[in-house]
């Protein structure tokens, strides 16, 4: 998707290594204007035409850098999730197939990230077992191993809430028509609503997007959060039940 604005103002050197501007610039998707650093090593190509474009007068002069008025001493280094190896390496695929691959794929691959994520979620809390790991990761036949038996379970257990399982729900109801029928697309209204509305229930700031935007945004939203809460949920793990009794004296 190509990004497009219609006015950039008031650049001001974001640093004074000059490698970044601060700026305003008017987005045309979000239909209003917001705060924006632009970079030459950007990894978005519009990042890298505002930098040249500011560098090359057009929008003004640059304004020098804002002194820093606190010590580094208090800086404190933004934290990155737990889990965020993991995630990395799954939005590396996903990027992969939202640049190169058909719509089906990104629906299918989406999905799957959230089920395993979902999976994981419930390794960190449920009997850490033998058992427990088949229950998650048998074969079919198994009770935990779909994305909508897990996602129930982990809304009945507390480890999601009501308004994640919905949405959960809304990215399921995707996959399965992209799983099963051929012919279609994102782009059709009934999916574009469904992608629309993912979106505005897991980011909801207003944006418009091509469908399989507003489906990518909205999946990788709920993998964010399932996986902080894989960290919140450090410690709570369920305990084996082990009795002193056997079982004939209980």
């Amino acid at each position: 998707m190509k990004i497009t604005y219609s006015s950039v103002r008031e650049p001001r050197w974001a640093n004074h290594e000059k490698t970044a501007i601060d700026c305003l610039v008017y987005f045309e998707h979000l239909k209003s204007e917001v705060p924006f650093i632009a970079s030459e090593t950007d990894v978005e190509p519009h990042g890298r035409e505002i930098f040249g474009r500011c560098m090359q007068g057009e929008f003004g002069e640059i304004a020098p850098p804002i002194a820093r008025t606190e010590s580094p001493e208090n800086f404190e280094a933004p934290q990155l999730p737990a889990a965020w190896h993991d995630i990395n390496q799954f939005l590396d695929e996903a990027n992969r197939e939202n640049a190169s691959g058909t719509e089906r794929g990104l629906v299918l691959v989406w999905a799957a990230m959230l089920d395993e994520m979902l999976c994981r979620l419930l390794e960190r809390f449920l009997v850490e077992d033998k058992v427990t790991q088949g229950v998650l990761r048998g074969g079919p036949g198994d009770p935990l191993t779909s994305l909508s038996s897990r996602t129930k379970v982990a809304f009945s257990l507390g480890l999601i809430a009501k308004d994640e399982l919905q949405a959960i729900d809304k990215v399921r109801t995707i996959r399965n028509d992209f799983a099963h029928r051929v012919g279609i697309s994102l782009e059709h209204q009934s999916f574009r609503s469904k992608c629309e509305d993912l979106y505005n229930r897991t980011v909801g700031d207003g944006a418009t997007f091509e469908a399989r935007h507003f489906y990518s945004a909205g999946c990788a939203r709920l993998l964010m959060v399932l996986s902080n809460r894989i960290a919140e949920i450090e410690g709570e793990r369920c305990q084996k039940r082990n009795e002193s009794k056997p079982l004939q004296q209980r």
